[in-house]
């Protein structure tokens, strides 16, 4: 391993530390968890919520706001859907179908920062990981990307 190498790991295990260390969670515990190659339970609504969407939907959804340039932050393919993460609050009025809002009291299972698209660990991966984003992904820009891929789905079944 390189020395830049060394640097960029340890730049991402900070970012994965702090990350955790806002959900309430035990960052040690988590690594530890996340170097064993397991994943890892923690808390919603404390250092973000979550907004669940079906695979698809919420996969057209990401991928949209890409190709527009939005920030998208961190972001799971998981077996109940795509989890996105996002502020604390900021999509308690969601109201669109088949989505769901994980807030405090609830808890997400994350697969290491590493496990990124098209690998997976019990089919979890990163769609975007903590360790290569900015800022939690904007609810209402969210919000908008998923009305619009839900829309196109129904215009697509209607033609």
């Amino acid at each position: 391993m390189t020395r830049d190498d060394q640097a960029q790991e340890t730049t991402a295990d900070v970012i994965a530390r702090d990350w955790i260390s806002e959900s309430g969670a035990s960052a040690t515990a988590a690594l530890a968890a996340w170097d064993g190659g397991e994943l890892v339970e923690l808390p919603v609504g404390k250092g973000w919520d979550v907004v669940r969407m079906p695979r698809a939907l919420g996969w057209k959804a990401i991928t949209e706001m890409h190709k527009n340039g939005v920030t998208v932050g961190p972001a799971q393919h998981a077996p109940d859907g795509v989890d996105v993460l996002v502020p604390v609050g900021s999509a308690a009025a969601w109201d669109l179908p088949d989505t769901e809002v994980l807030t405090e009291g609830t808890t997400v299972l994350l697969p290491p920062p590493a496990i990124v698209a098209p690998h997976t660990l019990k089919a979890h991966t990163w769609i975007v990981s903590p360790k290569d984003c900015g800022p939690l992904t904007d609810a209402d820009m969210l919000h908008e990307a998923y009305a619009a891929a839900l829309a196109a789905l129904h215009m697509g079944a209607a033609g």
